[in-house]
């Protein structure tokens, strides 16, 4: 049984909240008992110390200048928040799921990094800005078991090779059109009843990104997508790997812009571009090649008939010649000391009429013969290494278990909403 957050319940909790909210952020940090109850999720209270703490701690992580009337926004959205904690950390512990203090030292270590702080200087950021000890770590908490739940359902997801294939091709087919880096929050709309309260979430959430809030922090408070722990940051993206009413609006930003809340199917995302790379010149992003140069020295001193049949040599190796192997042998035979093989050479270091011998060579297959000076060669490709910008084959089918978890994660989620007893009270 689940019950609604109804008008005048919202009210009064966002009255005690901004009343306990101003006292906590002018009184020094102590140990605090409760004052009030929020909710209750399967007989495990939410306090109103906890709201108000995290309400705190949202603003402190995402630069929002906090007020009454921003607590009243936010604080619904936030209580929903630690009720999916306390439903993810009820099911992990039933599952006999352990979160250890090193996980919890992991996590904050990962926040230190993200928000540039010292390393072990957290808890003193926090306390000097007067959150209550222990705060960020009732959030990493069912964060981690959430992601060890996660782990343990991997082996009920399976990507098929034609999944794979399909995903690959979509890249390739992209390639030479513009990529963009994107962030996300996405808020899901579980139940179509609660689509117009999800989307003033999203309104607020906007509001608060456009008064100078950090994307990345707020990603990480709200976002449902399995990017928040990413801060949202989806990475380089090519046309084709988002769903196409989200990829219309990445293709109307500007970098740097945010969008508005954009409603899809599975509830309301807010998308922002940090970047966007025009003109990609395509998969291969670097080349080396592996040549052998057969060389046969010529000089105006030498008689024509010699000229000529050294030429006719190189002329009836090109035709034959299969392999570098077979350069090398007749190096051998005629004693060309300045023949030879090059390892590793980028195409750009060939210039001139030998790197016009070697442009559109393919592997194994004699150059025309070339003129130099003291004499004449003939060039093979040994062997190319192309290093390519597309994902590999794991690459892709660990993205796709990502986005197939995400889902499974959601459902779970409004499974346990489903079945638990929620009890919104003052």
């Amino acid at each position: 049984m689940i019950s609604k957050l109804s008008n005048f319940k919202i009210a009064t909790v966002c009255a005690v909240v901004s009343a306990v909210a101003i006292f906590s952020l002018t009184a020094p940090v102590k140990a605090q008992s409760p004052v009030g109850v929020a909710a209750v999720v399967n007989d495990d209270p939410i306090s109103i110390i906890d709201l108000v703490e995290r309400i705190k701690l949202v603003a402190v992580s995402s630069n929002i200048q906090m007020t009454p009337e921003k607590s009243n926004e936010i604080a619904p959205q936030i209580l929903q928040q630690l009720i999916n904690e306390t439903l993810q950390m009820q099911e992990a512990e039933r599952r006999g799921i352990e979160v250890t203090d090193e996980d919890v030292a992991r996590g904050k270590s990962m926040i230190e990094q993200n928000a540039g702080l010292p390393d072990g200087q957290l808890d003193a950021y926090l306390t000097q800005r007067r959150i209550a000890p222990g705060t960020i770590e009732n959030q990493i908490r069912p964060q981690v078991a959430w992601q060890k739940l996660l782990g343990s359902m991997r082996s009920q997801v399976e990507i098929s090779e034609a999944e794979i294939d399909d995903s690959l091709q979509r890249i390739i087919n992209n390639q030479g059109k513009p990529r963009n880096r994107v962030q996300e929050i996405f808020l899901p709309v579980d139940n179509p009843q609660d689509s117009t309260q999800v989307y003033h979430t999203a309104q607020e959430v906007l509001g608060a990104l456009k008064q100078g809030a950090d994307f990345s922090a707020l990603a990480r408070q709200f976002s449902a997508s399995a990017s928040a722990a990413n801060g949202g940051d989806l990475g380089w993206l090519y046309s084709g790997e988002l769903s196409s009413d989200l990829q219309q609006v990445v293709n109307q930003l500007e970098p740097g812009k945010v969008s508005a809340p954009v409603q899809t199917i599975r509830g309301y995302y807010i998308i922002k571009l940090l970047d966007r790379r025009v003109g990609d010149e395509g998969a291969i992003t670097d080349t080396r090649l592996d040549l052998y140069q057969l060389f046969v020295p010529l000089s105006a001193q030498m008689p024509k008939d010699l000229i000529d049949a050294k030429l006719a040599l190189l002329r009836n190796t090109q035709e034959t010649a299969n392999s570098c192997q077979d350069l090398a042998n007749v190096a051998v035979e005629i004693g060309s000391e300045m023949s030879g093989e090059m390892k590793g050479i980028s195409p750009q270091e060939l210039s001139g009429p030998v790197g016009q011998a070697v442009t559109n060579l393919n592997t194994g297959k004699a150059s025309n013969i070339v003129q130099v000076d003291g004499g004449a060669l003939m060039i093979m490709i040994c062997n190319k290494t192309e290093e390519s910008n597309l994902p590999g084959r794991q690459d892709i089918e660990n993205k796709l278990k990502i986005e197939r978890l995400d889902i499974l994660a959601r459902r779970k989620l409004r499974e346990l909403r489903r079945q638990a007893f929620i009890d919104i009270r003052m």
